[in-house]
Parts: structure tokens; sequence; C-alpha cells
């Protein structure tokens, strides 16, 4: 086919047109489209500066999500974080519907899904699904170090029909998928999985495009693990402090709060009482004759009535109010926002609730009864202590007035 000739004027006009083009390219402004008729030379470097600039979009696109994923791990987010980041921003670069994660084990034997979302069906291939890795097709992808697309799942699943995941996948939805290992140096941590619903969707540019990112997403989803992990490490060890400081308040016998612990909730209950302008109520109890009890049944028979004394007392509290094991046989409790009627209201329904039926201690039974002396901190300077001592004061002159009754102290007894 004879090609027409070419007028100078006409070639000038149009190289003039094409470096404006180029111009505008570089000034990062709108191009419009190039003449697709390449019946000559010069339409066809039209048509080769078109898919220069395509070419040119796509890779500043690239930059710009892998620039959102640095972003994203520089934020401390988690792995699941960056995955979703990937899945929402990586679509127009390449085609899916869907995106596992899978990582490996230490010791490279097994592989196990971490994350998968989807906009095919029902998730078939959920976290901590696990497969071993030799023998499989994935051992080839780690020895290649190269994506691999397979455009018929439904072919490929007949020739392998014991491919569980396959079969997962299809039934999920997906008809195509490229699969990309995720490499850092040398070392292999694990898989990205793109499935597409429709067949033959992965092309070569999409293996070469993986290829130009998939170093930088490796890095940036193991930086997010290791990120996480030392997270996950820092919970776990806070955590691990919270439960031995917790150990550390509790008396080993009742499980209530200890003698130090009791007292510094008092405090801070009197802290937040000058902020509130509400009263707190103490209340001290002490088991009536519980020497004798021990002496006569044994300390076996001790511990069961302190156990037991507790758990009355305990069942008996609010919510908001505090227990505590002050030393032997005697208790602290802190009652909130009170007045002298409701604390000798509520120190009267203890002595009952510990004295309404007999304790059972081991073979034998016993009634138990306590004295309870309680006082009223209603002035915005008190501390801990002396509260302590008034409310002492007050069991005293319950013991000496006969025990198991109940002592409110005197207006004033903190002065």
């Amino acid at each position: 086919m004879a090609i027409k000739p070419v007028q100078a004027d006409d070639v000038t006009e149009r190289l003039e047109a094409y470096a404006n083009w180029v111009r505008q390219l570089r000034a990062g402004k709108p191009v419009p489209n190039l003449d697709s008729d390449q019946s000559d030379p010069l339409a066809r470097l039209g048509h080769e500066l078109r898919l220069l600039a395509d070419t040119l979009t796509r890779r500043e696109r690239e930059s710009q999500q892998l620039a959102h994923l640095v972003e994203t791990v520089e934020q401390g987010l988690s792995v699941s974080d960056v995955l979703n980041r990937i899945f929402e921003r990586f679509i127009g670069l390449i085609p899916y519907e869907r995106i596992g994660c899978a990582f490996l084990s230490d010791d490279k034997c097994q592989v196990t899904s971490y994350w998968a979302r989807s906009n095919l069906g029902l998730i078939q291939i959920a976290a901590d699904y696990s497969r071993p890795i030799a023998g499989s097709s994935l051992e080839r992808i780690l020895l290649d170090g190269q994506p691999r697309i397979i455009n018929d799942l439904e072919e490929y699943l007949k020739a392998k029909p014991t491919s569980d995941s396959t079969n997962r996948i299809v039934v999920e939805g997906g008809r195509s998928n490229l699969t990309c290992p995720l490499i850092v140096g040398n070392r292999p941590i694990g898989f990205l999985f793109f499935t597409s619903q429709y067949k033959n969707t992965y092309r070569e540019i999409h293996q070469t495009i993986f290829r130009q990112i998939a170093s930088q997403v490796s890095i940036v989803i193991d930086k997010s693990r290791v990120y996480q992990n030392i997270v996950e490490r820092n919970r776990q060890l806070v955590n691990e402090g919270r439960r031995l400081e917790e150990v550390a308040s509790r008396d080993a016998l009742t499980g209530i709060l200890n003698r130090s612990a009791i007292i510094a909730a008092l405090a801070r209950a009197l802290i937040g009482k000058a902020e509130s302008r509400k009263s707190v109520g103490v209340i001290m109890a002490d088991i009536d004759h519980f020497k004798g009890l021990n002496d006569s049944l044994g300390h076996p028979a001790g511990d069961a009535a302190l156990i037991e004394f507790t758990r009355r007392v305990a069942g008996a509290l609010r919510q908001s109010d505090q227990l505590g094991r002050y030393g032997g046989e005697e208790f602290l409790i802190i009652i909130a926002d009170t007045t002298n009627e409701a604390l000798k209201f509520t120190a009267e329904r203890l002595r009952e609730a510990v004295s309404a039926s007999p304790f059972i201690l081991g073979a034998d039974s016993r009634t138990v009864t306590a004295s309870f002396g309680a006082v009223v901190s209603d002035r915005i300077d008190d501390t801990a202590q002396p509260i302590v001592a008034a409310a002492d004061r007050a069991l005293y002159a319950a013991k000496a007035a006969g025990r198991n009754c109940v002592v409110l102290a005197p207006q004033g007894a903190l002065f």
C-alpha cells in the first residue's frame, strides 16, 4: 500500500504541534489525543508519544500509591491497614475484585492466610487458613521469584482437582489470578493474591508493573509487621504488668484488696471526694471471737470463715464500694457518696448478712458475727490514716458494747 506524500508545510506544522504537545506534557497540563492515523511516519511518532504519555501517567500513579503506602507505615498503622490501602488505591494499576495476603512461617514450611478483602462473594479463605508449601505451586513461585498468572481458574482446577485453595477461590467467584511473591532482599515473607471475576484478565504488563513495585510493597508490609509485632509485644508486657500489679494488690486467701491496696484506694477516693464534694464513708469490720474459732476448729476452719465472711460482705456491697483485708480478721470497707445515716444503714446490712445463717466450716458449722465501726469523711483536707484510726476507735467501741453491733463515730471524731 502506497504512503501518501507529506508536504513540507504540513510537516513543519505537525512537528510544531507535537513539540507543543510535549511541552504541555512536561508542564503537567492535560494533553489532547494525537492523530491515531498511522499512514505516515509522523503519525506513527504521534502514536508513540501518546503511548509514552500513558506510560508516564501510569508510573506517576504508581509512585503516588507507593508514597501513600510509605506514609501508611510512617503513621504506624497495622498490616491490615496497609493491605486495605493497597486494595483501595491500586485498582487502577492492577485489575482485581479480591486481594488476599498470606505469610510464610518462620521455618518456611507453611503458608498461612493473614488477610483477605473481596468484592466477589463470601470469602472462602479466611485468616489462619494454612497449607504446607512443599510440593505446592507456590513453592515454584518462591524459587522463581516471579509473579504467576492463571487466566482460567476453572480450567486450572480441572487439571489440579485436589487444589483446595483454588476450589475455594472459584467458589467465591474468582476466574483469573495473579500471584505475587513478597520478598525483602533475598528473604521471602509471603504472597499477595490478586483475583478477578473475569477470565483472561491478567497480561504481561501486570507482571511488569508488579515487579516494579513488589520490592517496595514487600518492605512496607514487612515494616508494618515488625511494627505490629512490637506493638503487640508492648501490649502483652503492659497487660502482664497490670496482671502482676493486680496480683500484688490482692490478698492471697480471700482475693480482695490487701492492706496497702485498700489504703491506696481510700487515698484515691479522698482525692476524688475533694473534687466532687461528696462524702466518703469508711467501715472497719472485725470477726467476733475469731481467735477462739481458730483455736477450737483449727486454722483451715479459720481460713474458711475469712473466705465466707468476704463472700457475704462483698455480696452486700454496691459495685462502687471497695472491700479490703486490713489484717488478720479485720476488714476495711470504702463506701462512696454517703451520709452518716446511710453509712449506719449500710453497716447494719453488712452485719446482718454475716450473721444471717451459720458458716459451713469443713465438718462443722458455726454462727459467726462481726462488729463494725464506721466514720464519714466530709472535709476536703481529710487523709487516709486519721479516718482509718477513727473507724478503728468506733470498732473497739462496738466490741466494748457487746460485739455484733455497729458504732458510728461521732461528728468531730477526725479532729
